[in-house]
């Protein structure tokens, strides 16, 4: 237990950084281009999951050197969407709700860290010496 929560602390520092590439990127995107918040929000992940991956490969799970980059790569990247659609469902419902834009964003992005942490954790990067 105790190391899972350490390891959810890497984790959350690497998901911090993508959040915050996500809630930047997303909040001037729609400023700027005028196009809607989900929308930016997946412009956003595009950039942050591939950085997101590697900090997760290397320090949180230290899956570096094991066999199938690839395929974790590819499941990420996979995951990547359906944690946009968390995100960006959630965001939709959170602003219909009338929440402001910015709480909106940062709740579904804090909401879907954790389901994402348990998806990664358990299929994604579980390697040979965490079975």
């Amino acid at each position: 237990m105790i190391a899972q929560l350490k390891r959810y602390g890497v984790f959350a520092g690497g998901s911090a950084f993508g959040a915050v590439v996500d809630y930047i990127v997303t909040l001037v995107a729609v400023r700027a281009l005028g196009i809607s918040p989900e929308t930016a929000l997946a412009l956003a992940m595009v950039f942050s999951a591939t950085a997101v991956f590697f900090w997760h490969e290397h320090l949180t799970f230290g899956s570096k050197g094991q066999p199938g980059l690839s395929r974790r790569y590819i499941l990420f990247m996979l995951w990547s969407v359906v944690v946009w659609g968390m995100r960006a469902g959630m965001l939709f419902l959170f602003r219909m709700a009338g929440m402001p834009l910015y709480a909106a964003l940062a709740l579904a992005i804090g909401i879907a860290s954790v389901v994402n942490y348990i998806l990664s954790s358990r299929a994604i990067f579980r390697t040979t010496h965490q079975r």
